[in-house]
């Protein structure tokens, strides 16, 4: 845990004041746990009594409550005006966070678990797009990407849904032929062997993090997720009541040995091997079998979310986590082409036998099962071969894209853009290393000023690079105005660096 200590004062109030900073800048919103007091002492290098005197000093004020048996939390204020006592919880990368309602003394208050979740739940981006005016070119485009002949195939695979006479079984499990549908589709294209019986459909990747979260995690129970990555991941765990260690990812993704001391603690890991996002790193065969020598020796499960593998530029012969387990400790996610069909909201988990019956019943608690016409309409678009057919006639455009956007990218930024990963998923990771990310706010006005949108990745980081990051989402700008919409972004930037430095000359 980064937390540092410094001043002449006695260590516990080091530990005190430091605890209270971490607080304040929202890595431990209200309802989280806070570290065990020897798991902190061991971190911080001093004596476990200075610790609990930190601590002491910290339930005093008010600040945390005592849990016995289960650890101290970050108090969740009732009162409606924050006080000088109180540090002010701040959202991840969200604006100021308004506090909470204050709830009658004679009527329940919520659960420890809705106290974690709205702690968790991070806020949007302090960076806002501006208004896509016409003429503007948007790389923040959030709509599905989906050519004319897929539209068509899917509408005419909802119909036949629609006409099918049969009645909708409630099987909270899915389907019975989507689930031999999609068994056939992982042996042929991710080489996993998966009895229909052993797949249980969810309503979105999210359920499936959630899900997987109230069945496995109890508080206090560290686990690791990489940073960057979805907020979805971080805000699920830290709801159940996980200590949640963010692992930052390489060029080639999660390393486990280079984590060791955050995740020596850890009984679960959330990766995307196949393509992390949204760097889009493709994790190589060796550190995938180190990932599962790790959970061997750690005891520990790794939950496997398989990203888009249908579209990577790479080669499609590196096998899932999931292929490679020998010991059932790997649960595999997966949704149905999330950024081609968002709207389906629907995905699936394959776990160790021994989960299965929790997460069925965790599923069926939930909602009794995901929508039951889409299942039977993608069902049909499966089994028709016409699924596959879409995903690789649209990897052929995104991929020309992302190649026109890269050239771009070296035309007009040279080495003062960096751009990650190999994945052609209609999404680019792009550090410019030059420029503050304090300066990120200033760079999306002065770019939509030049004509063309663009947003912070920061918002995607626990721990943000100093620098500028931004996530270009290229799919729906035109082929032939890539390189436009990259020389609109080059003046902004040049015009940002210019006023940073008005006596220099422009890059």
């Amino acid at each position: 845990m980064m937390l540092k200590l410094g001043g002449g004062e006695p260590l516990y109030l080091q530990v005190y004041r430091a605890l209270c900073g971490a607080i304040e800048d929202g890595r431990f919103a209200p309802g989280t746990r806070l570290p065990g007091t020897r798991t902190l002492a061991r971190e911080l290098g001093v004596s476990r009594t200075v610790v609990l005197q930190a601590f002491e000093q910290l339930e005093s004020e008010g600040i945390t409550v005592g849990n016995r048996g289960s650890g101290t939390y970050v108090r969740v204020r009732a009162e409606p005006e924050p006080t000088e006592a109180w540090p002010r919880p701040l959202r991840t990368t969200g604006a100021e966070a308004s506090p909470p309602l204050a709830f009658r003394s004679d009527l329940p208050a919520p659960s420890p678990w809705a106290l974690r979740t709205v702690g968790a739940l991070p806020g949007t981006d302090r960076v806002q797009a501006a208004p896509l005016d016409e003429g503007m070119l948007d790389f923040t485009d959030l709509r599905p990407f989906q050519d004319t002949r897929g539209h068509r195939r899917w509408r005419q695979a909802l119909a036949d849904a629609l006409d099918d006479g049969r009645g909708m079984p409630q099987d909270v499990q899915g389907l019975p032929e989507l689930r031999e549908a999609l068994a056939l589709e992982l042996r042929q294209e991710r080489d996993i062997e998966v009895d229909p019986k052993d797949i249980l459909v969810v309503s979105g990747i999210q359920q499936a993090r959630d899900l997987i979260a109230r069945v496995l995690v109890q508080p206090g129970m560290a686990v690791g997720v990489e940073d960057p990555g979805y907020r979805g991941v971080r805000t699920t765990f830290a709801a159940a009541g996980a200590r949640v260690q963010h692992c930052a990812v390489g060029p080639d993704g999660l390393d486990v040995d280079a984590h060791a001391v955050a995740l020596a603690e850890a009984r679960l890991l959330y990766v995307m091997p196949a393509q992390q996002f949204p760097t889009g790193a493709v994790m190589p065969e060796a550190l995938r079998l180190r990932v599962l020598a790790w959970a061997y020796r750690q005891g520990a499960y790794v939950v496997e979310d398989d990203f888009e593998p249908e579209h990577r530029l790479v080669s499609q012969a590196l096998p899932p986590l999931f292929a490679l387990d020998r010991r059932q400790q790997v649960i595999y996610i997966g949704a149905f082409a999330r950024e081609f069909f968002p709207a389906l909201r629907m995905a699936y988990v394959i776990a160790p036998p021994a989960l299965r019956p929790y997460l069925e019943a965790a599923k069926w608690v939930a909602d009794r099962g995901a929508g039951f016409l889409m299942q039977r309409a993608l069902a049909r678009y499966l089994a028709s071969g016409e699924y596959q057919r879409n995903l690789r006639r649209l990897f052929v455009l995104l991929a020309a894209r992302r190649e026109r956007l890269l050239a771009s990218l070296a035309r007009h930024f040279g080495d003062r853009a960096v751009a990650d990963g190999e994945a052609a998923s209609g999404t680019l990771l792009v550090h410019f290393p030059a420029v503050p990310a304090a300066r990120a706010g200033r760079l999306v006005e002065q770019a939509a000023s030049c004509g063309v949108r663009v947003g912070s990745a920061h918002v995607y980081y626990a721990h943000p690079p100093a620098h500028l990051t931004l996530l270009l989402r290229y799919a729906h700008v035109p082929n032939g105005r890539i390189d436009e919409a990259v020389r609109r972004l080059a003046e902004a930037y040049d015009g940002l660096v210019q006023a940073a430095h008005p006596h220099a000359e422009a890059c």
